[in-house]
């Protein structure tokens, strides 16, 4: 975990948290070989919740029948500081202690600054 314990380490850059304008990740993370169900579930308990965050403009989370246990995140925020409070909601203090012995490897993130 990071330094404030909200966050995997290293997952959002400063940057990102200090932007003002709005900001967007694609991730992408895949589940343990019998996990996929499991991380299915914990991923399902946040999409709702994360919708109605402050801030939140879109949160989308996708998987496909060829690859069980592979999803792919899009979340755009209005800002850093917006991320910055969904990450330190209580639920994904949850999220992320479930999901961390669930994912193959590294959460994978890519923080785009959108044009429009």
């Amino acid at each position: 975990m990071s330094t404030d314990d909200t966050t995997p380490d290293g997952l959002i850059p400063a940057a990102i948290l200090a932007s003002d304008t709005p900001v967007a990740v694609y991730g992408y993370a895949r589940a343990k070989a019998g996990g996929e169900g499991r991380m299915l579930g914990e991923i399902q308990a946040i999409i709702g919740l994360t919708r109605k965050e402050d801030g939140c403009e879109q949160y989308v989370v996708h998987t496909t029948p060829d690859q069980p246990g592979a999803f792919a995140f899009y979340e755009r925020w209005s800002s850093g500081a917006h991320l910055l409070a969904h990450v330190s909601q209580p639920f994904m203090q949850t999220y992320f202690a479930a999901i961390a012995g669930l994912v193959e490897g590294e959460l994978e993130a890519h923080w785009l600054h959108p044009l429009s």
